[in-house]
């Protein structure tokens, strides 16, 4: 929420040509002004002009948090000249759309991902037809590199990650179901601080799917496992995948994990900025297409990682833009065996000088691990 996004932002708008860009209440809004608000019935947003100048529009009974958060920013030195316009029940958003955007022709930056037809609809009545582009890849130019206090706010998320995955292991044992280690695991994090957790915890054949979800029957001697587990800490996620076995894998399972393994850890291992995402992906994608199993890796290698569990850069062969330093992402690499099992794990990363640090720790190989608490 520093001087210095606003400045970028105001910048960024300036030379896309664009007359403002509308913030909805999600991860970008939160970016700029440190509000969380969710969507309803009752358009929100800020609405921030190329000009330099920043409205919070928002029902009434919500005026003081723009109030509030307006004051804040201009208490940190942002050099925006902000103002908040509201709307009651009785009134509808009509007219407050109205004042803010009337005699503001021109070309608009909106989230794909989070407007609406409601606000677009409002914002064509107060302006008429006008000409719009993404939002979202006018904010990524911002998001795509953290600074130091959201790579602190990272860190303490994949420090939750890493713990609950150690929770689901020790938790998981033979005879017991995924379902019923998954609540325990989500109340633990949330004890230690997590904002949000969701997981999912695949045994046995499942594990075969990318996307299974949580296994709801027991498991047993020699099945395959993987947890793959988001927690939020200060707005910001952690995105964690590791795979083991109850008892002993078979020895097709154990060679599969063994591939994956050096795979990640190849690729983890080499990345570095001014590499592109295209770059990175082909580094785990040869080492396992190298052991013939090219079609069972079906995902990208990874995603960006910080207000969303899944942002800018994608880690994926379409990806030829260089990779800056403080960019985050996961490196997650994958081989799925239909009927069998399917062997993930994945870290996150940032990238330094030179190279990239992983910001989750737990330990890769625990198909021979003892499963004690090691966090």
């Amino acid at each position: 929420m520093n001087k210095e996004r606003w400045q970028k932002l105001v910048d960024e708008l300036q030379k896309e040509g664009l007359t403002g860009i509308a913030l909805m209440p999600g991860p970008n809004l939160f970016y700029m002004t440190g509000l969380r608000m969710g969507l309803s019935e009752r358009p929100t947003m800020c609405v921030v002009e190329a000009s330099g100048k920043a409205t919070f529009l928002m029902p009434k009974l919500e005026r003081s948090k723009g109030e509030k958060y307006s004051a804040y920013l201009l208490d940190r030195g942002v050099e925006i000249e902000f103002a908040v316009d509201s709307f009651s029940d009785e009134e509808g958003p009509i007219e407050a759309f109205k004042r803010v955007f009337q005699d503001k022709q021109g070309k608009w930056a909106l989230e794909y991902t989070a407007a609406r037809m409601l606000e677009y609809s409002l914002m064509k009545d107060a302006m008429g037809d006008f000409p719009f582009v993404d939002g979202v890849q006018v904010m990524k130019h911002l998001r795509i590199q953290k600074d130091e206090a959201e790579i602190e706010s990272l860190q303490k998320a994949c420090a939750l990650c890493d713990l609950g995955v150690d929770i689901a292991r020790r938790l998981l044992v033979p005879g017991k179901a995924a379902t019923e280690v998954v609540p325990e695991v989500e109340k633990e994090l949330k004890r230690k601080g997590g904002e949000a957790v969701f997981m999912a915890l695949a045994t046995g054949p499942d594990t075969a799917v990318p996307h299974a979800g949580t296994t709801n029957t027991p498991v047993a001697e020699g099945d395959p496992v993987w947890l793959d587990l988001c927690v939020q800490v200060e707005g910001y996620w952690g995105d964690v995948t590791r795979s083991w076995a109850i008892g002993k894998l078979s020895d097709e399972m154990r060679k599969v994990y063994e591939v994956v393994r050096e795979a990640q850890d190849h690729c983890r291992k080499n990345a570095k900025p001014g590499m592109t995402g295209a770059e990175v992906d082909a580094l785990a994608r040869d080492v396992i297409a190298s052991y013939g199993y090219g079609d069972q890796f079906l995902h990208r290698t990874g995603h960006g990682l910080g207000l969303e569990v899944h942002e800018e850069p994608y880690i994926v062969a379409y990806n030829h833009v260089p990779l800056e330093v403080g960019t985050t992402f996961t490196i997650e690499p994958g081989i799925y065996i239909p009927g069998k099992g399917g062997v993930r794990i994945e870290d996150d990363v940032v990238l330094v000088p030179g190279g990239c640090k992983s910001l989750t720790v737990y330990p890769r190989n625990l198909i021979d691990d003892d499963p004690k608490l090691v966090v």
